[in-house]
């Protein structure tokens, strides 16, 4: 994120993942990520329907961590 952000110069990055990956989902959250949507239904394996949902993060969001000191002022 902070690549896309601080040298892409990214005002948004965003992601997509099936609602039965619960342990991703907490994992992006975590880092800051937001649900904006939701696809109902839209992955059929076997006999279960499972939602897609899209989160993404903004750049005001997230607190550069690691490239950001070697960049020069």
């Amino acid at each position: 994120m902070e690549f896309g952000f601080c040298l892409l110069n990214l005002n948004s990055i965003e992601l997509g993942v099936f609602a039965y990956n619960e342990r991703a989902i907490a994992v992006y959250h975590k880092v800051g990520f937001k649900e904006i949507g939701r696809r109902r239904q839209a992955r059929i394996i076997g006999a279960q329907k499972h939602d897609a949902i899209l989160m993404d993060i903004l750049a005001e969001e997230y607190t550069p961590r690691y490239i950001t000191p070697y960049l020069p002022a």
